[in-house]
């Protein structure tokens, strides 16, 4: 006889077993404290620090501290020059902010499909957009997992398009060796605190390109043009920048090394938790984890996996993630896929006077994107099904494998309480943010 649903008043499986880390690392209140006490709460030679202990992290030449992940996207766009009337291909399968940026240039964001293993841009459906107005491709590592870099890059190389990274979910993440971020052109991580590596809000640019570092410098970073090479052609516009300020915050620099010294580490946790959680209900069919390319490693920034309904009856999503929780399980819904779909992208809202949608330098009309099949069945069915396991501590982890095969126990009984309670149809409704926790 299957043991009773907590939802139903049986005892829940998972317990309240700590099993992440505080989010600021234990050495960096002693850093804050001394920032603080000279003064080098605007600016500190700690920023540029990182940036190098950063860039060569990732292995590249150049890193610039952004005040937000976002602001460094958009960096990244201006840096390779994307402008009023091109087009950038990009996923709606991801965060506002990757999509953002895209239309603060005076851009069009063309939306492309994903692949329903990884939840990532894949070169064959990119290549279906491509126009003569195409400037750039920006892809997304989703969760954590790396794109399948190679074709897209020999797609950019055929059309003559740049490739901007967003790796805010990635930090750590490697694709046939080299680290995410400094395979495409540009690469833009996000610092905000609920990312692997947390600066509370924080941001950086990678590149190997001196001109691409140089044009992001001068977007948001006045205060460096000054000290440029002669030669330089952004040096003479010291005086003004180009019009934003993107400097980030000394503390959260702090905050943000601090986590890099052990973002390794923690990474390693972090999959090892996640891997021994897919192994355990890899007998469940109606869990379908993330496939990751090989010769990749994926980091779990967050651990989202596809919930098939028919292969558990048809239960609802909604049912499915409520008696999850009722068992203790830190599980969420999905708040990706949405953005071609949403009242902005399809040419709505007072933004530029028209512009980018009907901007005089777009020389087509917009036509907003109707389809991305793959893209709305993920933001149906992705779920998160558990939080990052940064404590090596296989009792929680197995707590979690034994709530799901709980669950499953009882279908039948969940099916009848799905019924009675009219949940089948009922939506969730939520924002787009990486986690949603259900509740």
């Amino acid at each position: 006889m299957a043991e009773k649903l907590a939802l139903f008043g049986g005892e829940k499986v998972v317990g309240d077993v700590q099993c992440q880390l505080p989010l600021v690392a234990p050495e960096t209140y002693d850093v804050v404290k001394e920032l603080m006490q000279k003064d080098e709460i605007s600016t500190s030679p700690i920023v540029n620090k990182f940036e190098k202990k950063f860039a060569d992290y990732i292995g590249v030449d150049y890193g610039l501290c952004c005040v937000n992940g976002t602001t460094s996207i958009q960096a990244g766009l201006f840096a390779v020059g994307v402008g009023a009337g091109d087009e950038v291909i990009v996923p709606s399968f991801t965060f506002w902010a990757t999509v953002g940026p895209v239309a603060a240039a005076n851009a069009i964001p063309v939306f492309a499909d994903v692949d329903e293993d990884t939840h990532t841009l894949t070169a064959a459906d990119i290549e279906k957009h491509i126009t003569p107005r195409t400037k750039a491709i920006l892809v997304v590592h989703v969760w954590g997992n790396p794109c399948d870099m190679d074709p897209i890059m020999e797609l950019a190389k055929k059309h003559n398009l740049k490739v901007v990274e967003d790796c805010s979910h990635a930090h750590g993440a490697t694709y046939h060796g080299k680290k995410v971020g400094s395979i495409g052109d540009v690469g833009c991580f996000s610092m905000q605190g609920s990312k692997v590596l947390a600066a509370g809000e924080g941001g950086i640019l990678v590149t190997n390109n001196r001109e691409y570092f140089e044009r992001a410098c001068a977007l948001g970073h006045y205060e460096r043009l000054g000290g440029f090479p002669d030669g330089s052609e952004y040096k003479k516009f010291a005086l003004t920048g180009f019009g934003y300020k993107h400097r980030i915050h000394p503390l959260a620099v702090a905050i943000a090394d601090g986590n890099l010294n052990r973002l390794d580490e923690l990474n390693k946790n972090r999959t090892k938790g996640a891997l021994y959680l897919e192994e355990l209900i890899s007998d469940l069919d109606f869990i379908k984890p993330l496939k990751t390319f090989d010769d990749s490693e994926r980091v779990f920034a967050y651990h989202y996996a596809q919930y098939i309904p028919e292969k558990l009856k048809g239960l609802s999503v909604i049912t499915f993630l409520k008696a999850l929780a009722a068992e203790g399980v830190y599980c969420g819904s999905c708040g990706y896929g949405k953005l071609h779909q949403s009242p902005f992208y399809n040419g709505e809202g007072p933004f530029g006077k028209g512009c980018p949608f009907a901007c005089p330098h777009y020389a087509e009309k917009y036509v907003p994107t109707q389809v991305l099949e793959v893209t709305e069945k993920l933001a149906k069915n992705s779920v998160m099904i558990a939080p990052r396991f940064e404590i090596d501590n296989k009792e929680v982890v197995e707590q979690y494998a034994k709530a799901y095969h709980k669950v499953y126990e009882n279908i039948d009984e969940l099916l009848k309480y799905e019924e009675e309670n009219n949940l089948a149809e009922k939506k969730i409704v939520n924002d787009g943010r990486s986690i949603n926790v259900f509740r």
